[in-house]
């Protein structure tokens, strides 16, 4: 009972928190992030640099973690150096062949000697591209050792430390939590009625920390999600940019204002 008694007391207080009594078009909600994403590698090796910590807001572009360097950069000296010796075998082969070829025209070749001189042209040519290839395939693992942020956000999540191993042979290893936080999300349930007058890009208002944000419906759910004595819930989700400063945070409740009827 006690517990019973809580619950609304709580109802209430979040209803006069928000200013006003609620009209018949608001439905409870509660924030979540816009975008979120848990960000990783397909390298493995030692944790080197950890520049995020959990709070952290970050840009994007701006390194949050990289794996020891020094593997990658041996890997790479060596798979330069192998392209330039396959560059210059394959240049000095190209250059053997014409010379063959220009013997043949002469008839001072024999069609078997030519054959030759156009077989090791070839396999010359094939080793340059795999070297190639191979430097290219080095310098995507160099590439992926390094974790950027791929937008502006907050870090909600650090999963390794400076140090640690991470190894991704078998399954990849989360390493960092992003969030973007400038645009939120406020998730409710509707009834099938009011979802059949609604569409993606109504405008809504949030109703949060005592404050009316505005809004847009970008999500209206086909499959219920719950179901009540009146029928099946849906999924509603619309997005809006949280007060300048306010530091909102997933969970919270909120509250979304339908457009009237």
């Amino acid at each position: 009972m006690s517990m019973i008694r809580g619950c609304r007391i709580y109802l209430l207080a979040t209803t006069l928190f928000l200013s006003g009594q609620l009209n018949a078009q608001d439905i409870s909600a509660v924030t979540d992030w816009y975008n979120r994403v848990t960000l990783t590698t397909v390298s493995s090796g030692m944790a080197a640099k950890v520049n995020a910590a959990v709070g952290d807001e970050v840009t994007k572009g701006s390194l949050l973690i990289e794996l020891d360097q020094r593997q990658y950069q041996t890997r790479l000296a060596a798979a330069e150096s192998r392209r330039e010796a396959a560059m210059q075998m394959n240049s000095e082969a190209k250059r053997e062949l014409d010379r063959s070829l220009e013997l043949y025209d002469r008839t001072l070749l024999s069609d078997h000697e030519r054959k030759l001189a156009e077989i090791e042209a070839a396999k010359a040519d094939a080793e340059f591209r795999e070297a190639e290839a191979k430097l290219v395939d080095v310098r995507l693992g160099k590439e992926y050792s390094r974790i950027n942020a791929p937008f502006n956000g907050l870090v909600v999540g650090v999963h390794v430390q400076s140090g640690q191993a991470v190894i991704n042979r078998l399954e990849t290893v989360p390493l960092v939590t992003l969030v973007e936080h400038q645009r939120m999300k406020a998730v409710a349930q509707v009834d099938e009625r009011t979802l059949a007058r609604l569409q993606t890009g109504d405008p809504v208002k949030i109703g949060v920390r005592g404050e009316w944000l505005e809004g847009n419906i970008t999500t209206l759910g086909f499959d219920p999600i719950s179901q009540t004595n009146n029928g099946p819930l849906f999924r509603l989700e619309a997005v809006f940019r949280p007060a300048e400063g306010k530091g909102l945070r997933a969970g919270e409740q909120a509250v979304v204002r339908l457009p009237d009827e």
